[in-house]
């Protein structure tokens, strides 16, 4: 019995999904006849309105009643991790001398290491350090983060994205605004209010070790565009945006974290290139500017003088000849590209001095606070120095709220970060950047539909401990087996592997993961690695490269034949180049950049078109449409109609999978999954039918069904329900259906006249189709219908008993 109440009601719930995409075709279809608009920026709003009356009274109030020291404190933000802290800690502690006793304007939440590599925040402890931080705070304070890839760059939790290189090579200017949203909405939920990003560097250095896949490539007016949308999208949505490095980091061979890059282009190439950019996100309103560690000759004569330390570039250009207004932040100041020529104190009394309104991350907050108080008690910076950069702090505090509501709700952390919509976006946005540089077999995609083995060689130029690992799920999935190497930098040497006999594999999976990291001062892979990977080429197996993370690589390897670039390094990238692998996507994604030695020119990327037996996951705007039938089943859940479900919607050649509830009533029963397997005799009956009933209401068979007919249940006190009712009802009919109902008789619809439209009914066995007069038009058995066969005979034992509605008989 209980058995039939699943399979009937997960029948139903199907059904309801299929008519429902039926009918949003018609209703989506003139928005999907317009690709090219998607390709647009989104349509700026009106500019953001200025601060109010009681806003600015705020501002100005407070900047009257604060001390020198107070004013001195707003211009330095400090370091926090955020995770579980207890109060008797250290690091509490210096948080807490921080803000009490240094009365910093803020903070920035980083990651720290451990022995197994880099260790992120997590969003409650953060959120709870963070209102408890603010809480202690005389004033307000403005906490930040390098949030270039979305919060999951940051926190455990937060949406992951692709890189700014795999975003640009997907092309799409929407996608910039949707990252800078769906990041500032996760970031304000644990109550971090300054996105460091967007990065507006024009990459046209192939040498470059530190921006890289960092930037949106090597066009400045593209790079502007995806900037400029990218603050919108963070503004429009509650959180302060920053365009970095200015006045440009992209034609440098040198890490700034290390030491002093040189940028060599005169001004008129300054004027043509790199400030393209950065003038188009002051024309977006961009809340911040973060400065560059970089030596410009022809904007700074001085050799040893960084951007970030001088008036040159700071006011002379940026405030005076670029009308800029808004917070000028530096780069960390830990930096090597300031640390190697100034002591602390020093490089922040003159970033302060050259125009700098806060100072980031201070290697010795206490020393950079005390030269700042020497420097306004001398004269060095002036009070009026001071005071309009606390001013520019303080407004951009009031534009935010801060002012009047610092604090953050802790239990609505879990609405806002990390919801199943935002991830298919970003899923959605990397797919769209998968750029296949090289195929000269044709090797892809792939055929999923043939046995093949594959051995994946995961690669990582870092300390890793698990290279690869969001891969290989993705490609156990799809071969038959796949054998895994791995090494990275720490944990395994690459010149310790052997490879595996090549009649134990099909095809080989190079997977080089090299991510842009400080403090490297390259963006290569591993010599023993390379060696590795050269071997692999000598076998004369079938080869497939995948490039996670800098694609200039390509240059190193002329002997791979295929090769497919994701521009980076996260689970998104790696779940989007098995999707590519096998025709799942279409890849179309072209390249940002040029990469010399190879002739691949920005703009170049092979196409393939996704394969049309291949399963292609729905976009996350379409599945957003499917919440009403969600609904029912969650209803159908909760009011027991039925333990748990999988659906699975097909629509316009995508797949929406999904599951609810559990296997059985059991508490101890697994959740139910998108790949939970069911026997081939349950599936029949929920899968012919749902078609039929769609099949049937858009009027493809000579009966068709109507929606609006009545049906009289067998059970005589539950009345008459309209057909459309019963689909979509769960919660008044689950209670309703015992044994009667669900026997082997079926749902039997009884009235001579019309009941059922065409009367039909459903059971484990048979479909009957009966005109409104009584007249058999078509009837048979299930199997036979739904095979075309509509005049199949229905055996004299099994028709329908007319019986008249009006005198309340029913069987």
């Amino acid at each position: 019995m209980e058995g039939r109440r699943v399979r009937f009601l997960l029948l139903i719930s199907i059904s309801i999904v299929f008519l429902m995409a039926h009918n949003a075709r018609s209703k989506t279809s003139t928005s999907a006849e317009k690709p090219a608009a998607q390709k647009g920026a989104v349509p700026p709003k009106s500019a953001p309105k200025k601060l109010s009356p009681a806003a600015k009274e705020w501002v100005e109030t407070t900047l009257r009643k604060m001390t020198v020291d107070e004013k001195i404190g707003q211009l330095l933000f400090t370091t926090y991790h955020g995770s579980l802290t207890a109060t008797d800690t250290a690091a509490y502690q210096q948080v807490m001398h921080d803000v009490t006793d240094l009365h910093v304007g803020g903070f920035i939440n980083i990651t720290h290491g451990s022995p197994l590599g880099v260790v992120k925040s997590q969003a409650y402890p953060t959120a709870v350090l963070n209102n408890q931080l603010q809480a202690k705070s005389k004033l307000p304070l403005l906490i930040g983060a390098d949030f270039e890839r979305g919060t999951a760059m940051r926190l455990d939790e937060g949406t992951s994205f692709p890189t700014a290189m795999a975003l640009a090579a997907g092309g799409n200017l929407k996608d910039a605004y949707t990252m800078g949203k769906i990041t500032a909405v996760e970031a304000r939920a644990v109550g971090i209010h300054w996105i460091y990003a967007p990065d507006a560097d024009v990459n046209n250095n192939p040498g470059n070790p530190i921006i890289n896949t960092r930037s949106f490539g090597e066009n400045p007016e593209r790079v502007a565009q995806f900037v400029s949308e990218f603050v919108r999208g963070v503004r429009e949505n509650g959180g302060l945006a920053t365009a970095k490095h200015f006045p440009g980091h992209g034609d440098t061979a040198a890490d700034s974290h290390i030491d002093l890059p040189v940028i060599r282009a005169d001004r008129a190439r300054l004027d043509s290139l790199e400030l393209i950019p950065f003038r188009a996100a002051i024309s977006a309103q961009v809340d911040s500017i973060m400065t560059g560690h970089l030596n410009v000759p022809a904007l700074e004569p001085d050799p040893n003088t960084p951007a970030t330390l001088s008036h040159n570039i700071l006011t002379d250009l940026l405030r005076q000849q670029l009308g800029y207004q808004g917070l000028i932040v530096t780069d960390a100041m830990d930096m090597g590209g300031i640390t190697v020529r100034y002591a602390p104190g020093e490089a922040a009394v003159r970033a302060v001095a050259a125009g700098a309104d806060c100072l980031l991350m201070p290697p010795v907050p206490d020393a950079a606070f005390e030269a700042l108080q020497a420097a306004v008690k001398s004269g060095r910076i002036s009070k009026e120095r001071l005071d309009a950069a606390v001013r520019r702090i303080l407004q951009a505090k009031a534009r935010l709220g801060l002012n009047a509501s610092r604090l953050v709700d802790v239990n609505a952390i879990n609405k806002k970060i990390g919801s199943a919509v935002w991830q298919k976006e970003a899923q959605d946005i990397s797919d769209r950047g998968v750029t296949l540089l090289r195929d000269t077999p044709h090797r892809l995609p792939l055929d999923g539909t043939k046995s093949s083995r594959a051995l994946l060689l995961a690669f990582y130029a870092d300390p890793e401990p698990y290279p690869g690992e969001d891969l290989e799920r993705e490609l156990r999935s799809r071969f038959d087996s796949v054998a895994t190497l791995r090494a990275d930098t720490r944990f395994v040497n690459a010149s310790i592997l052997k490879l595996p006999p090549p009649d134990s594999y099909d095809v080989a999976i190079l997977a080089l993961f090299v991510r842009v990291s400080d403090r490297k001062g390259n963006v290569d892979v591993p010599a023993e690695q390379a060696a590795l990977a050269e071997q692999v080429f000598k076998t004369g197996k079938p080869v497939i490269t995948l490039g996670f993370g800098s694609p200039y690589l390509i240059e190193r390897f002329p002997q791979a034949e295929t090769w497919l670039a994701a521009f980076g390094i996260s689970d998104v990238a790696q779940i989007s180049a098995a999707r590519a692998l096998f025709g799942e996507i279409p890849v179309r994604g072209k390249l940002p950049v040029t990469i010399p030695g190879v002739n691949l020119k920005a703009g170049f990327g092979m196409e393939l078109q996704a394969n049309p037996m291949a399963l292609q996951p729905m976009d996350a705007r379409s599945e957003t449409q499917l919440q009403p039938a969600f609904d029912v089943l969650e209803k159908a859940i909760a009011n027991k109609a039925f333990p748990g479900a999988t659906l699975a919607v097909g629509y316009r050649g995508k797949v929406s999978v999904h599951a609810f509830g559990k296997l059985s009533y059991d508490a101890k029963s697994a959740a139910m999954a998108p790949g939970t397997m069911y026997d081939i005799a349950s599936l029949t009956k929920v899968v012919a039918t749902t078609t039929l009933v769609a099949k049937l209401a858009e009027g493809d068979f000579a009966v068709p069904l109507d929606l609006d007919a009545k049906i009289a249940f067998a059970d005589a006190h539950i009345g008459i329900a309209a057909v459309q009712g019963i689909l979509a009802d769960v919660e008044e009919q689950a209670g309703h259906l015992d044994e009667d109902f669900c026997g082997t008789a079926g749902v039997r619809a009884r009235n001579e006249r019309s009941v059922f439209g065409p009367r039909n009914y459903f059971d484990g066995r048979n479909y009957r189709a009966v005109d409104g007069k009584n007249a058999r038009r078509s009837g048979g058995d299930l199997y036979f219908f739904a095979a075309g066969d509509e005049q199949h005979d229905v055996p004299a034992s099994e028709k329908i008993v007319a019986a008249d509605r009006a005198d309340g008989n029913r069987q």
